[in-house]
């Protein structure tokens, strides 16, 4: 246990002006900002679908869920490895008396870690430009819903491991950004095209973070019951991608 709280210590230091901690910082500043300048010249449509803290809310989520959140995980994913690649002590740091699969365990946490702090910070930018839009009263934007936006909060962030899972695997098997940004722009397309249509949405990486497509349907609750498999399907490919790891660098790939 000691070894690997080191080997995760070690990692944190790597976040420090890299480029993957400007992609999760940067993901929920872009969106936001965009949304919310939309928001602010367009009074006239957004009143329509008072109350207009919730719109925010839903709009900002089901956006982020299908589209930024991907391909925010595969930058960080693809840019953690690549810095990995990159730099000479990493010949070295697997020579040390650590397992090779405690190495790959500490970078999918490194990588869960850095997507939750952009959960995070995405929540902070999202309540503080949604409190500057209620300077415009004609948005009717109302008080903040508290408990659902710490409902969305919680949901993204499980639906965001199966992600974390996947691209940590990939982007060490295949080294490229533009495979990463395109498998993540295809899976979460395909993932929102088979919502509501087969249960098995949620083996796929971005099977629960497409169920955010949903929100708009404020009769309709967020499907807690799956999030399990999708938990599941995190963990499979967590183990796989540390026993190919652990084989593939045994034989010296």
């Amino acid at each position: 246990m000691t070894g690997f709280l080191a080997l995760f210590a070690a990692e944190r230091v790597k976040w420090r002006k890299s480029w993957f901690m400007l992609a999760a910082l940067l993901a929920p500043i872009c969106q936001v900002g965009f949304i919310a300048v939309i928001f602010w010249f367009s009074e006239s449509r957004i009143r329509l679908y008072k109350p207009g803290f919730r719109f925010w809310l839903e709009l900002n989520f089901a956006a982020w869920n299908l589209v930024i959140l991907p391909v925010a995980v595969a930058l960080i994913c693809d840019l953690s490895w690549e810095q990995e690649r990159e730099a000479r002590a990493w010949t070295l740091l697997l020579t040390q008396p650590v397992t090779r699969h405690a190495h790959y365990l500490v970078k999918a946490l490194g990588h869960a870690v850095l997507v939750l702090i952009s959960h995070v910070f995405f929540s902070v930018v999202l309540v503080i430009l949604g409190y500057l839009l209620t300077t415009r009263p004609l948005l009717l934007m109302g008080p903040l819903p508290w408990q659902l936006l710490a409902t969305f909060l919680g949901f993204s962030m499980l639906a965001s491991l199966s992600m974390v899972a996947f691209h940590t695997w990939q982007s060490m098997r295949l080294p490229s950004l533009w495979v990463s940004l395109a498998t993540a722009l295809v899976g979460s397309w395909s993932a929102f095209q088979l919502v509501g249509v087969t249960p098995l949405l949620m083996g796929l990486p971005w099977g629960m973070a497409a169920q955010m497509s949903t929100i708009f349907e404020r009769w309709r609750t967020l499907p807690w019951g799956q999030a399990p498999f999708s938990f599941a399907a995190a963990l499979v490919l967590v183990v796989l991608g540390a026993f190919d790891f652990t084989r593939s660098h045994r034989a010296g790939v």
